[in-house]
């Protein structure tokens, strides 16, 4: 998956900062790509981490906040990412990250009117109800649950999009057995001698974290404590302030700041006495459960959403709300002088057999992955190539569009791509080293379930028979009725038929879960016959004529264009064979035709369709016909070839459906087909043609070919009937439609 990762200001030492990154460790850990947008990267320049730093524009904070989010969503509107996750409150997200309070509830309990009245104010109140409002989408991965009434008291959030996540520590909190050591070493390192008392502040923001409160309450100390006990405070934050408010408390030996931040606070921990965080404002407090698991007993206020692990592990001291200096002095003195504190220590050591104070960032990640799926259910379509002209091919063309205007975002694995890529379309193709083709498919298929296991897409849809599918598009005939039909026992022993058949197998066979979209109910009968495949995983879809097939006004003009154009004389009879797959749509059956045609009467033959065409060149020089018979790879315009050409062979060994007869049938063109294709009763249904029965004989075929193009008047009547045909039968169009239709019922199937 590939998710965008929002943040105003990065540093390595803030606390939704280190989330992130591990966010991002966890995410690359499972496959999935991340780019983090920010608007500062206060950091070493980053090695395997895609980081757009958005240039900074306006004059006021609010104002470079407001442009970071127009910026981020133009970015990420064009479907290059699944999710849009934000660690600050901005526009336009997917996921937020609740690191922060609730913005407008300070501003209407601790501010003033007039400051409700300025910009920056109603900025910051568009964002938050951006993220939170009723009527937004927005899912909340919530820290503790201390903010979540305040929210919804604001904005009638739905509590279903609030998502509890356990703490995310990291396991090099835990003190280790040689704590002790770490400790003594460390502190001589620092300076400070073994009689000492170290109590730690911790964590960016110091005004939000109370630094004001902790340095009146070592104020408080007796003399003979004060000058024993040391406050150091770490953090990444301007403390000017602090600095001149400690000189005034008479505080200026007894507290150390560091301001840098340190990547060593682990060592501190170990190192320390005890923690003081009486903050003012803190949704969840990292450092106090950090605390806990290093054996470190703390004094923190009631307001912190971890401050229930310290009450629940009795490994310090909760301060009541609501806040007295007094009582918060009071309480200092019994953390660093109690004879409880050995208890506490060691209560809090308990706490590292807690499996969900490390669980955090795998359940967020979970969840980021189920959010994705249920913002935009992935549809994944395998097939072994892909090129313009094939039937199947245009298939599953009209099929993903279709499926991708009704939101899917759709990603395509293949062997091969040729032609365009449609926008917002992903498509991953495999090499493989094989050598046969049924050795590439084995490889391709093996290389498409790898892929899959981290997507989770909500289908995956196959326009070749492969396993894991969830949906077949049963283009294709059944192979093993055609190798039992026309293949030899010697056929069957080989390689190449086991692998097959096994394919087929998978999608078919009576154990097998996969839904199968028929093009002709003919199919069922046969794939029964050897499968036992249950009714109810198949579905009927109409044709997929394309519309533009249909005579227009201008088709006189289209015919003598494309006659002109192929040198074709009005007296010459024209015909044409459409499809890839020579041999099984029967082109020597057609060839062999045409050279009793060519005795006759002046004739041309086109032959359009990707294949390897070598063989039938030769045959065509064999049976003399080789100057009049004109192969064509594949063309863009083919309804003006249905206009140009007398008649449609399609004399089909195999054949599923057959799209062209109806297409050449409402065109107006008239056709000769045999009737093992699906879509051949079209052709009786409409009077447009021909459809030679079974078994097919080859003499039949070239007396009826020469027999139409003898007699015009009958043609004229097929081209009128045809025409009529296809203007009175909307359901020849609405495969598409009928498709997605069916493609959602088994999304709804598979989620219930």
């Amino acid at each position: 998956m590939r998710f965008a990762f929002c943040i105003f200001k990065y540093f390595p030492y803030g606390g939704i900062q280190r989330d992130l990154m591990k966010f991002v460790r966890e995410c690359d850990k499972r496959g999935h790509h991340t780019t983090i947008f920010c608007l500062r990267w206060e950091a070493p320049a980053p090695q395997n981490l895609d980081v757009e730093v958005v240039p900074i524009v306006g004059m006021t904070r609010h104002a470079q906040y407001e442009h970071f989010a127009k910026v981020v969503g133009q970015r990420t509107r064009n479907g290059d990412f699944d999710l849009v996750v934000g660690f600050n409150k901005i526009t336009g997200l997917d996921v937020y990250y609740a690191g922060d309070s609730c913005y407008i509830e300070k501003a209407r309990t601790q501010r003033n009117a007039l400051y409700r009245m300025l910009p920056r104010f109603r900025s910051f109140y568009r964002a938050e109800k951006a993220v939170y409002d009723k009527t937004s989408q927005t899912e909340i991965l919530t820290l503790s649950d201390l903010e979540q009434p305040r929210y919804r008291h604001h904005y009638r959030t739905d509590p279903s999009r609030f998502h509890a996540l356990p703490p995310g520590i990291e396991k090099d909190r835990v003190a280790p057995p040689n704590a002790d050591v770490i400790r003594r070493e460390f502190r001589c390192e620092l300076g400070f001698g073994d009689d000492e008392t170290l109590v730690l502040f911790v964590g960016s923001g110091f005004i939000k974290k109370g630094l004001d409160r902790a340095l009146l309450a070592m104020k408080s100390l007796p003399e003979e404590r004060l000058d024993k006990t040391r406050l150091l405070v770490i953090g990444r934050d301007k403390s000017d302030s602090f600095v001149r408010m400690a000189i005034r408390l008479g505080l200026k030996d007894r507290v150390v700041f560091y301001t840098q931040g340190r990547d060593d606070v682990q060592k501190f921990m170990f190192s320390a006495d005890a923690l003081i965080h009486p903050a003012y404002d803190e949704v969840a407090g990292m450092v106090i459960v950090e605390a806990m698991l290093a054996g470190l007993p703390s004094l923190v206020t009631q307001n912190c959403g971890y401050a229930h692990y310290l009450s629940e592990q009795e490994a310090g001291i909760v301060l009541a709300s609501p806040f007295s200096q007094e009582s918060l002095n009071d309480e200092f003195l019994r953390l660093i002088t109690s004879s409880q504190r050995v208890q506490w220590a060691a209560n809090g050591l308990l706490a590292a057999t807690r499996d969900e104070l490390f669980a955090m960032v795998t359940t967020a990640v979970d969840h980021l992955e189920e959010f994705a799926l249920k913002k935009a259910p992935m549809l994944v379509f395998v097939l072994f190539r892909y090129f313009p002209f094939g039937g199947m091919q245009r298939d599953f063309m009209r099929i993903a569009l279709a499926c991708q205007q009704r939101g899917y975002p759709i990603l395509v694995y293949c062997l091969s791509w040729q032609g365009e890529v449609p926008a917002g379309f992903e498509i991953i193709t495999f090499e493989t080293n094989a050598v046969t083709n049924h050795a590439r498919h084995q490889q391709f298929s093996e290389l498409v379930e790898r892929d899959l296991g981290w997507r989770h897409p909500a289908l995956v849809i196959g326009f070749n028979k492969l396993p894991n599918l969830d949906v077949y598009y049963a283009a294709d005939s059944c192979y093993e009725h055609k190798a039992q039909q026309m293949r030899t026992p010697l056929y069957r022993s080989m390689r190449r038929y086991k692998r097959l058949v096994r394919f087929e197998q998978s999608v078919f066979s009576e154990d097998a879960s996969t839904k199968i979209m028929l093009v002709a109910q003919d199919q069922k009968g046969q794939y029964q016959q050897y499968y036992d495949t249950d009714d109810s995983r198949f579905y009927l879809l109409p044709p997929g004529v394309v519309a533009d097939r249909k005579r227009g006004e201008n088709w006189q003009e289209d015919r003598d264009r494309i006659r002109q154009e192929l040198e074709i004389d009005e007296t010459d009879a024209f015909l044409v064979t459409i499809g890839s797959g020579f041999v099984t749509k029967g082109v020597d059956r057609v060839l062999r035709a045409f050279s009793e045609v060519v005795r006759e009467m002046p004739a041309r033959l086109l032959l359009i369709g990707q294949d390897n065409t070598s063989q039938f060149e030769r045959l065509a020089k064999q049976l003399g016909v080789a100057d009049r018979v004109t192969f064509a790879p594949g063309r863009d315009d083919i309804p003006a070839v249905l206009q140009g050409a007398d008649l449609m062979l399609h004399p089909a060994y195999m054949e599923s459906g057959g799209m062209v007869l109806i297409e050449a049938v409402i065109a107006g063109l008239p056709v000769i087909a045999t009737a093992v294709c699906g879509f051949a009763h079209y052709i009786d249904d409409a009077q447009a043609g021909v459809v030679m029965p079974e078994p097919f004989v080859q003499e039949d075929f070239n007396r009826t070919v020469l027999d139409a193009l003898r007699n015009k008047d009958q043609r004229d009547l097929w081209a009128d009937n045809g025409v009529a045909f296809g203007r009175a039968h909307d359901e020849l169009y609405d495969m598409p439609r009928h498709a997605v239709d069916f493609i959602e019922e088994c999304i709804h199937d598979v989620r219930a």
